[in-house]
C-alpha cells in the first residue's frame, strides 16, 4: 500500500460523493427497463470474470457501466492508500453526506467493491 496522503484521500472522497450521488439519481430516475438484464454474481468469481461482467454492463447502459466502472476504481485507489479500513470509513462518511439515500449510496459501492484487496485484507460485499 502506498503512504496515505490526505489531500489524495479527499479528493477521492470528493469524487466518490459526485459518482455514488450520480449513479442514485440515475437509478431514480431513469424509466424503467423494458426488459431486465441479469449481470451474473458468483463468490468465485476471478477478476477478469468480474471486469467482464462490468464490461457487459457499460454494453447494456453505458452511462450506469461507466459510473460503475468509477466506482471501482475509486475503491481500489482508496484501498491503495489504506486498505479496507479506510474504503469503509470513507464510503461511512461520504454514504452520510445524503441521510435520505444512504442504503442506495452503500449498496452501490459495497457491491461494486467486492473483491477489492489481497488474502489478508479483502473488501467482501
Amino acid at each position: 500500500m502506498a503512504k496515505t496522503d490526505p489531500k489524495s484521500i479527499s479528493e477521492l472522497a470528493s469524487a466518490l460523493d459526485a459518482i455514488l450521488t450520480e449513479l442514485v439519481e440515475y437509478r431514480l430516475l431513469r424509466p424503467a427497463p423494458l426488459s431486465l438484464i441479469k449481470l451474473e454474481s458468483k463468490p468465485t468469481m476471478t477478476v477478469t470474470e468480474r471486469r467482464n461482467e462490468l464490461f457487459r454492463r457499460i454494453a447494456h447502459d453505458p452511462f450506469e457501466g461507466s459510473l460503475m466502472l468509477s466506482l471501482q476504481a475509486l475503491g481500489e485507489a482508496l484501498y491503495q492508500q489504506g486498505g479496507t479500513q479506510l474504503m469503509r470509513k470513507i464510503l461511512q462518511s461520504v454514504a452520510h453526506r445524503d441521510e435520505e439515500n444512504e442504503a442506495r449510496r452503500l449498496s452501490s459501492a459495497d457491491s461494486q467493491w467486492d473483491g477489492i484487496g489481497n488474502e489478508t485484507d479483502r473488501w467482501n460485499a
